[in-house]
């Protein structure tokens, strides 16, 4: 029956093809649905990054890192547990200290403190590493430090990362997603 409403083969795969261009249209539209919506979450939950679960197990809120002490009370450090859970079957992760920044309930962004991860390292080693690569179906932890001022009463640990294939689909939840390091 499809045959004879199109003799020619070449009207067939060109209405395929215009079915597989709008398919693929539909999915690029779903994906880049605006930044709206964001999702929070409390430690313990996930963040899902395609393959990738990035996890706050902990966290403590100190005036304190080593002998660096902020007597001025214009400071305190985020101490954060984060675990990486690689759930790909063959494929490593590579991540560094960069993944993770807090922001604030204005939106200010908090970096990671390199120099501060070292010290605390010092004090109670915590397998820290410049980069690592987490080999598939197992996980890795490090300890944050972040250093914000003391007037900062809501903060939020949020990641960074590639768009990978899973995230296409869940209209990058990840870059959405936020963990609530507060009461």
């Amino acid at each position: 029956m499809v045959w004879r409403i199109f003799p020619d083969s070449r009207i067939l795969n060109f209405i395929s093809m215009k079915t597989i261009n709008l398919s693929i249209l539909t999915i690029v539209l779903v994906s880049c649905i605006s930044e709206a919506g964001e999702i929070v979450i409390n430690p313990g939950e996930c963040i899902r990054h395609d393959d990738f679960d990035y996890l706050v197990t902990s966290y403590v809120v100190t005036k304190q890192v080593g002998t660096r002490q902020d007597s001025s009370a214009e400071k305190k450090f985020y101490l954060v547990n984060f675990e990486v859970i690689n759930n790909a079957v063959r494929v490593d992760h590579k991540w560094d200290n960069a993944v993770a920044y807090l922001i604030d309930e204005q939106r200010n962004t908090y970096e990671n403190q390199p120099s501060l991860q070292e010290v605390l390292n010092k004090l109670s080693p915590f397998n820290l590493k410049d980069k690592y690569i987490t080999r598939p179906e197992t996980q890795d932890t490090t300890i944050f430090v972040f250093e914000v001022p003391n007037d900062v009463k809501s903060p939020f640990l949020m990641v960074r990362g590639e768009t990978l294939m899973a995230d296409f689909f869940n209209g990058n939840q990840f870059r959405k997603t936020k963990v609530k390091l507060f009461d």
